[in-house]
């Protein structure tokens, strides 16, 4: 290749705006066989490119002809270079043997390439969309909601000039004309639709696209394809495929497993809960109501979605250590004495020991040891202060005294909601936390939330 290069280098000249050539290099003389002396401030480019009216526009620049110094003309294309700030411009210069190289490396390329490609003329698309403008405008939106069948017609209008090999062998089964001719019905609806949206851009002038579309293949199998556009020319466009289908359904495998886990985790959850059931239906109730306002309280105080959830979790197991405590101390009708109330206030530390074995959230063994913790360290099982309680644990002992206060007990009847805000208010700063405590009667006073069971 890089001998080519040296045999074939393109040159170039520099002209003023009228023409009059001020420079030229070493290979423009090759080229051409004048020498610079010659040429410089002396020749005009219609002396040696030909009446610019006479260059034929290219893809690529201007084809013209070279007029040498022996009067012999060699067919040439140039690209032309303005810069008006300074009053001159740049012309570059290179025979149609550069120009056939360049062809036949990029079709190389693309029929070799090993992702699947496709040239596609967009010259009758284009000419469809004038005539579209000259009744529609810029509202093309409106245009398609009147006549929804156009879009059809768009597609129809584009042109498949090649498809190489890798196309053919990932989609076996298409033929060349069965895809000119009916390349719509190989779209889902949805598909159509993104279609649609991105034909909508080139309507706007944009070749430079990406985008994802689900496609059906010859056999009926529903294809994910990440497709490329790349423009080669002022109608012309280079389309890569990428399969994304092996990536979706392996995707979709993964949201099963994660379902199934999500389930299964769920079930250890209830059955955990369902356990505390047997043994005491007012704790397996009384959890799942304060699950309910600690989810509410989490989402309120704008918490992430995972901790709002593992917030939930926590609370629904908040008290699963008094299993450990003997039936008849829970379901007493009375007041608890001492030894008893030592008894109970084991049972944060019981728990935690029953479920740190368990992959939970952090936050849910937070939970669980110190939902009795208060910020004045009057608490239980540590005594610990402010920031040495976790959030997740400061939210639960709240939701804990709001759902306990409202509802019956075996040694006292309901004490209501009125009551149980006006209790977390009263200590607010001191017991419970502010933030926590604002919320949760923001959610009674403004928001009226109600429990579902």
């Amino acid at each position: 290749m890089k001998d080519f290069f040296e045999n074939i280098s393109s040159c170039f000249l520099i002209v003023n705006s009228q023409g009059l050539v001020l420079e030229c290099d070493s290979n423009f003389e090759k080229k051409s066989g004048y020498k610079r002396e010659e040429v410089k401030d002396k020749k005009h480019i219609y002396e040696i490119l030909g009446d610019i009216s006479s260059w034929k526009k290219l893809d690529w620049g201007y084809e013209t002809y070279l007029t040498k110094s022996n009067g012999e003309k060699i067919k040439i294309f140039i690209n032309f270079f303005s810069f008006s700030d300074y009053n001159l411009n740049i012309i570059t210069i290179n025979d149609f043997s550069f120009l056939t190289y360049m062809y036949e490396n990029y079709a190389s390329f693309i029929s070799q390439s090993p992702f699947p490609i496709i040239e596609v003329d967009l010259s009758e698309m284009f000419n469809y969309f004038r005539i579209i403008k000259k009744i529609a405008g810029n509202e093309i939106d409106k245009y398609l909601e009147i006549y929804p069948e156009a879009i059809y017609e768009i597609i129809g209008k584009i042109k498949f000039i090649y498809i190489n090999e890798s196309f053919y062998n990932e989609y076996k089964g298409f033929s060349f004309d069965a895809l000119k001719e009916n390349v719509f019905n190989y779209f889902t609806e949805e598909g159509l639709n993104t279609l649609k949206n991105e034909l909508l851009k080139v309507y706007d002038g944009n070749l430079n696209l990406n985008f994802e579309v689900e496609v059906i293949d010859p056999i009926g199998k529903l294809r994910f394809i990440n497709v490329y556009v790349y423009p080669v020319g002022r109608e012309r466009v280079l389309i890569y495929i990428l399969d994304k289908t092996k990536e979706r359904e392996l995707e979709e495998d993964l949201r099963r497993s994660v379902s199934k886990i999500t389930n299964l985790y769920n079930q250890v959850i209830n059955t955990l809960s369902s356990i505390m059931e047997h043994k005491d239906s007012y704790t397996a109730y009384h959890q799942k109501r304060v699950a309910e306002l600690s989810h509410a309280i989490a989402k309120e105080i704008g918490l992430p979605k995972d901790k709002v959830d593992a917030i939930r979790i926590g609370a629904l197991l908040h008290d699963i250590g008094k299993i450990a405590i003997p039936g008849e101390i829970l379901n007493k009708p009375g007041k608890l004495n001492n030894i008893e109330m030592e008894i109970v206030k084991t049972h944060p530390l019981t728990g935690y020991n029953m479920l740190k074995n368990i992959d939970f959230p952090p936050e849910v063994l937070y939970i669980v040891l110190q939902h009795h913790e208060r910020l004045d360290g009057s608490g239980y099982p540590e005594g610990l202060k402010n920031g040495e309680i976790n959030l997740s644990a400061r939210i639960v002992a709240v939701a804990d005294v709001v759902e306990a206060m409202i509802s019956h007990r075996p040694y006292r009847p309901p004490f209501g909601i009125d009551k149980a805000l006006e209790e977390i208010e009263k200590n607010k700063g001191t017991k419970y936390d502010p933030d926590v405590v604002d919320a949760c009667i923001r959610l009674f006073k403004e928001k009226d939330f109600k429990f579902s069971i």
